[in-house]
């Protein structure tokens, strides 16, 4: 507990200082690093000789040369990046150990001429640090996105699809991480001895070894304690407090405007908060690094400073000369922040960043896998629900059985929902059809049986249903695509629905056969020109991938764009404002009270989204 206010102690003495520099960081970071990574990204595509980054392209993205000197540059940004942030928190705290005041651009300075000691041959084992070191000290920082960029969805399914893999990597990835502890202080011996990076890693080592457990109870209260506070923050006080006052304050709109100004002010908490976490952890980080190591080694190093100096005929400056540097460095400050603020204002007014708040509520619910949150999904219950709670397109699952018959299926093997470990290929349609396929999800569902897209057909052609058919290839099929396309025009159901696929091969057959049926490409993460895909009159994208320029593109060559698959408000609205066409949800009765209602929180959701942008 001692190490902890002592801790606190050292990041109150310079938090002025430290709180500008972190977000002069960010905002740097953001305006630099983001549009540099995305810039690499679509190079090392194009060198690749594909125009578009899929999932179907991965393979041949990953067998170019060039595929992994892009790979290693952004590497080697984003250890800047992190470098930079840690540099920076080491020197801050090292001025408050001393009892020395110093600006935030000092900091951001030094921090940068630190990071780029990367580039040595001498200290390439940095990189490899800066990655491990992660989980420990920007624990808040990877819960939510680091500068926005996220994991992409293919990659997800990959590992959930191979949990050996993904169970044997993250034991490595554990062990790393602990071994890596003992490199803990490397940085500060890096940072302030100015040692390469295999000296003070063995430094550090030599340092913590027998103070290991003692290091890792204290790291890991730390991140528990600031991650609790971070959960707290985001939203759980602002929600009991509100539920407090709907019982406190009887007056609607008095409640009303204390639930604004309550929401106001945790968002700028919160905001704060979570600018100041990672240098909290390296308060403590730093403070449990002058316990261990003392003034015995650091005096050396004043002495080879000194000298160092000396021989560089470095002068101290007058009281005078430190204010008018001080003038000086905060006028570079704003200057960068007016750039900072002159660049975003550009950018929204180009559609580069929307700050659009007035919703546009046209878009469509499509009920993934009929209500998936109501009813057991790809069930004629599920079917029904959605019709019930006003979906506008229900999205159905295709997979043809043994026997050529088309059933409502989402996964190969039947196991998931009705417990029997067969594959829907090799299995007859008399057996499929006495399996229970409600059970899992609920009693209440016992019995509900596994439907056939004739009967969702024709229960569709009696209640004006749209579906979203979403065609599922297997080894397996026998004239897969020609069947499903023959139930369609059997039913006369051409412009009652629309034709999905992952496989962009499928969507081309189904154009082949019939060239009025709208066909809409699914893709997880995509990078490149796909509005020009011939095949494809519509684009279904996990929704973390869609930006403004890839609605305005698609839009521009007369397609529809889906989003997939949105279930939280916050989702959904930032949705609407991009202006999709439609949102694929499990749940549409919500979502559709959601867009109903959605100009009613405008202004809240202004605030949280300016917040969000800056």
């Amino acid at each position: 507990m001692k190490t902890l206010r002592e801790s606190l102690k050292m990041f109150k003495f310079n938090f002025p200082s430290i709180l500008l520099f972190e977000i002069m960081f960010k905002l740097l970071s953001v305006a630099v690093l983001t549009p540099f990574l995305y810039f690499v990204l679509n190079s090392s595509v194009e060198l690749a000789n594909i125009d578009f980054l899929t999932t179907e392209t991965m393979g041949q993205y990953f067998k170019e040369p060039t595929t992994y000197a892009f790979l290693f540059i952004i590497l080697l940004a984003l250890t800047a990046y992190l470098l930079i942030n840690i540099s920076g928190l080491i020197y801050a705290m090292e001025a408050s150990h001393r009892e020395e005041k110093v600006s935030a651009v000092v900091i951001f300075l030094k921090a940068v001429a630190n990071s780029l000691r990367v580039l040595n041959p001498r200290n390439m084992g940095a990189i490899v640090y800066v990655l491990l070191v992660l989980p420990f000290t920007y624990t808040v920082m990877i819960s939510g996105t680091l500068v926005g960029i996220k994991l992409p969805e293919f990659f997800v399914n990959f590992l959930r699809e191979n949990k050996v893999f993904i169970n044997v990597t993250l034991l490595l990835y554990i062990i790393l991480c602990f071994v890596s502890l003992l490199r803990l202080f490397s940085f500060n011996y890096y940072t302030l001895y100015k040692m390469d990076y295999k000296t003070a890693r063995k430094m550090s080592k030599q340092l913590i070894k027998s103070h290991f457990i003692k290091v890792l109870v204290g790291l890991l209260l730390c991140n528990i304690i600031i991650n609790l506070l971070h959960i707290l923050l985001q939203g759980t006080l602002v929600t009991a407090i509100g539920k407090i006052l709907a019982v406190v304050v009887p007056h609607k709109t008095f409640r009303f405007a204390f639930q604004i100004a309550i929401q106001i002010i945790f968002l700028v908490v919160y905001l704060m908060f979570s600018i100041i976490s990672t240098p909290l952890i390296y308060a403590y980080i730093c403070r449990r690094f002058y316990e261990l190591e003392g003034d015995d080694s650091y005096n050396e190093y004043l002495e080879v400073k000194k000298k160092r100096n000396k021989k560089r005929k470095k002068r101290e400056l007058t009281p005078e000369e430190k204010k008018k540097k001080e003038r000086m460095s905060f006028c570079v400050v704003m200057a960068i922040a007016i750039l900072l603020n002159g660049t975003y204002i550009y950018l929204a007014t180009s559609n580069k960043v929307n700050l659009n708040i007035v919703y546009s509520t046209r878009a469509d619910v499509t009920a993934h896998r009929g209500d998936s949150a109501n009813a057991p999904e790809n069930t004629m219950a599920a079917i029904e629900k959605a019709v019930e709670n006003q979906a506008d397109i229900v999205e159905i699952d295709v997979r043809q059985t043994a026997d050529g018959v088309l059933v409502l299926m989402h996964d190969d093997n039947l196991i998931r929902t009705t417990g029997v470990d067969k594959m829907v290929g090799e299995t007859n349609y008399d057996y499929i059809s006495n399996l229970d396929a409600g059970s899992h999800f609920s009693l209440e569902f016992a019995g509900e049986r596994v439907p056939t897209l004739e009967e969702a057909l024709v229960y569709g052609k009696e209640h004006r249903v749209f579906y979203n058919i979403e065609l599922k290839p297997a080894e397996t099929d026998q004239n897969y695509v020609e069947t499903v396309l023959a139930l369609i025009e059997e039913y006369d159901y051409e412009d009652r629905c629309i034709v999905a696929s992952m496989d962009y091969n499928t969507l081309k057959e189904v154009k082949l056969i019939n060239e009025n049926i709208e066909t809409l490409y699914i893709i997880s993460m995509v990078i490149g020109p796909i509005e020009t895909m011939e095949y494809a009159d519509g684009y279904s994208i996990k929704y973390r991938f869609i930006t403004p320029d890839m609605v305005e593109r698609i839009h521009k060559k007369g397609k529809k764009i889906f989003a997939w698959t949105v279930n939280s408000e916050a989702n959904i609205k930032e949705l609407l404002l991009l202006d999709v066409d439609s949102i694929i949800t499990d749940d549409p009765y919500t979502t559709k009270d959601i867009i109903y209602n959605a100009n009613s929180t405008m202004f809240i959701d202004w605030i949280d989204r300016l917040i969000y942008e800056y």
